[in-house]
């Protein structure tokens, strides 16, 4: 099985050379490794270029976008160049095990049916010191095949996992049968579990196959006391994400796909695209309403049950009403 490693970066200047090296050491050699550099704004990209001319025979091509594009439209422009079967995400900030593509290729070509595989990892600081597990597979023991066979109506697809993309190897099935990626995605590892059951399954491997670096430069779910222009933009973002799952079940039931397997999935996502577009609503200035009416109401539609729709109102209502000032003042106060 022909495979391509593709690497993203931006501003990893502190740790990309040690994920390139852990790339070219692996036991199974990778066909091909794909780099693209996201408009770094520090030096990342003339290292991977020092790295290039140290390793001329590596089969290394580099990209640097002219501007930045963001996870998805970073990693839609690496798809285009990679020719394999198998593709390894393998981050610029973290450290892939020498053995991780020979085990991942080995669980995919005794399974099939599986179109994605997510691994545990070992998370680490910005001085590689180890700071626990980051445990995708919710504590199982075993590998887990996760099809959206037996998905309650208004349940997230993943139920309880994590598609974290940095641990992920994916069939090349899942570009080639459906459209690129949207620009503007939060990120690509929730679309990509999510079209591997509809083409399969994903499956969960409890085994850490990389070390995970864990800095003030990753990608952030956080909800604190941030409020503001770049935290709308950022729930806006989970947003799209939620809408690109969307329209990929619709592609597949117009294909021929049964309705009735993605109907559980689309309720989710319908949930939690009102959930993210009443946050997204919530970090803006001011008090806006009537937006903040609407999306209550969405919100409200889109429940599964009145306990589901308690639990996720609350929070973004009450920050309509802490005064921006306020908030933007204990942000200040909020440990880094």
């Amino acid at each position: 099985m022909k495979t391509s490693i593709i690497t993203l970066v931006y501003n990893h200047e502190a740790y990309v050379k040690e994920a390139l090296a852990s790339a070219l050491v692996q036991s199974r050699r990778a066909d091909e490794i794909i780099i693209v550099d996201d408009a770094s704004t520090d030096a990342s990209a003339q290292i991977v270029e020092g790295f290039i001319r140290e390793h001329p025979d590596a089969g290394i091509r580099f990209v640097r976008n002219d501007r930045n594009l963001g996870v998805s439209g970073s990693f839609a422009k690496a798809l285009e160049m990679a020719q394999g079967e198998a593709l390894f995400m393998m981050a610029g900030d973290d450290v892939s095990d020498p053995g991780r593509l020979e085990r991942s290729l080995a669980y995919l070509e005794t399974h099939p049916s599986a179109m994605a595989l997510v691994t545990n990892a070992d998370i680490i600081d910005e001085r590689s010191l180890p700071q626990g597990c980051l445990d995708n597979c919710a504590a199982a023991t075993e590998s887990v095949s996760l099809s959206l066979a037996g998905l309650r109506p208004g349940e997230y697809f993943l139920r309880g996992r994590s598609s974290c993309g940095a641990t992920a190897a994916y069939r090349a099935e899942l570009f080639r049968r459906f459209a690129p990626l949207r620009p503007g995605l939060y990120a690509e590892d929730d679309p990509c579990a999510f079209r591997a059951m509809l083409l399969g399954t994903c499956d969960f491997l409890p085994e850490p196959l990389i070390r995970w670096r864990r800095h003030s430069n990753n990608l952030s779910h956080g909800k604190g006391a941030r409020r503001g222009p770049e935290m709308a933009a950022h729930f806006r973002k989970c947003e799209a994400m939620m809408d690109q799952m969307i329209a990929d079940a619709e592609v597949w039931v117009g294909n021929g796909g049964s309705p009735d397997l993605v109907a559980a999935a689309l309720a989710g996502f319908r949930f939690q695209k009102a959930k993210w577009a009443l946050w997204a609503v919530a970090h803006g200035r001011g008090l806006p309403l009537v937006a903040a009416c609407r999306g209550v109401r969405a919100l409200a539609v889109n429940a599964p049950s009145a306990t589901a729709f308690c639990g996720e109102v609350w929070r973004p209502v009450l920050r309509l009403f802490v005064p921006f000032v306020l908030q933007r003042a204990l942000a200040r106060l909020r440990p880094s």
